[in-house]
This record gives structure tokens, sequence and C-alpha cells, in this order.
């Protein structure tokens, strides 16, 4: 696949390069990045270097994940992606410095990627699925997919592997045909997480 960037009125989605390592790797320093997505701990120079080059140039080369540095002028202020892209289907993630938390950022960036991945060819991937997990507790990233249009299909328990161990897990779904409009999660309430996923 090749590697393509994507624009909305407000932000750049560009995929990571070497220049990106120094900024990804202070980002995942943050302890609510480092508690909800799975990355090395401690995350070092050598951990942002080799996911900006070589993991990302692989998975986007080897077809299996689509990723971008989410850019707010020359500032990055996250990280977005399709992953485990196949036979119809891939699965959204992403994660925010958090300075740059609560200010819908976060979801204008995963819109246009829904927008890329539903797009048929080729245009976009022809997806006809794309969901969304996160370890139970992550509300700041709930509450990015319940405004995206995610459905809440359920927890599945002890399914996650977390850091410290098997973790339940939250998943939602969201097909090319369903209507994208905020979508009721009556089983999910608490205090904002940090809008990753």
């Amino acid at each position: 696949m090749e590697k393509l960037s994507l624009a909305t009125p407000n932000l750049e989605l560009v995929p990571p390069c070497a220049a990106d390592a120094e900024a990804l790797t202070a980002a995942c320093q943050d302890p609510q990045i480092q508690r909800w997505v799975p990355i090395p701990v401690p995350y070092t120079l050598t951990d942002g270097l080799e996911y900006a080059t070589t993991g990302c140039d692989a998975a986007w080369a080897e077809g299996h994940a689509a990723i971008w540095t989410i850019r707010l002028g020359d500032e990055m202020a996250g990280n977005v992606g399709l992953h485990r892209i196949g036979q119809g289907a891939a699965d959204l993630g992403f994660w925010m410095v958090p300075e740059f938390r609560g200010r819908g950022i976060i979801t204008e960036a995963c819109r246009a990627v829904l927008d890329y991945g539903f797009a048929p060819d080729p245009e976009g991937l022809g997806l006809k699925r794309i969901g969304w997990n996160a370890y139970a507790g992550n509300h700041g990233s709930a509450r990015v997919a319940q405004r995206l249009g995610f459905r809440f299909e359920g927890i599945s328990r002890l399914a996650a592997v977390g850091r410290d161990g098997l973790e339940d897990d939250w998943g939602a779904g969201l097909l090319a045909t369903d209507d994208r409009t905020e979508q009721p999660w009556p089983a999910l309430h608490g205090p904002a997480g940090p809008q990753s996923g």
C-alpha cells in the first residue's frame, strides 16, 4: 500500500518519519499514554525511531496498517491509524499528546481516517467495517468513538493483554452503511481519560 497524507480544515495527517522520533518519544513519556496504549515502557528514542521508520514503513508496505501523525501547524498533536487491515475490515487506534486533548482534534482526525477507510477504491480502502477496542476504563477513548458514531458491542472479559496482565476489553464497531451521528452508550460512564485507543 502506498503511503499518503490526509488533510482536514485544521489538520494534516502525515505518515510518520525519522524526523518525528523525538516528538513521538516525548509524547510516549505521558503516564496516560503508557497506561492505555501498548507501547514499551520505558519508551526510548530508539523506540521512537524504530516506530517512525521501520515499523510504520513495513505496516504501510505490507498493507496491514495505515498510520499517520496528527499535525496542527508545525506541531505533532497525536497519532491515528487503521490497524489489522484485511478482508474488508480494520481497527481504529489513536492517541493524543496531553496538551492537545479536549480540543476536538482527535475527533476531526479520526473522521478523516474513517472517510478514507470507507471510501471506495481508488479514493480509499473500501472497508465495510471499522472496529474500535480499548482497555475497560479508558473513558476518553470511548467518548471519541461514541462521538464518531461507533456502536458499542460489549465487554470481552479478560480478553486484552495489559501491562500487568489480562484486562477487560471494550469493543465497538462502525459499518460503512451506519449513520455516523453520536451514539448512546449507556453502559459506559466515568471520568474522562486520555483520548487514546
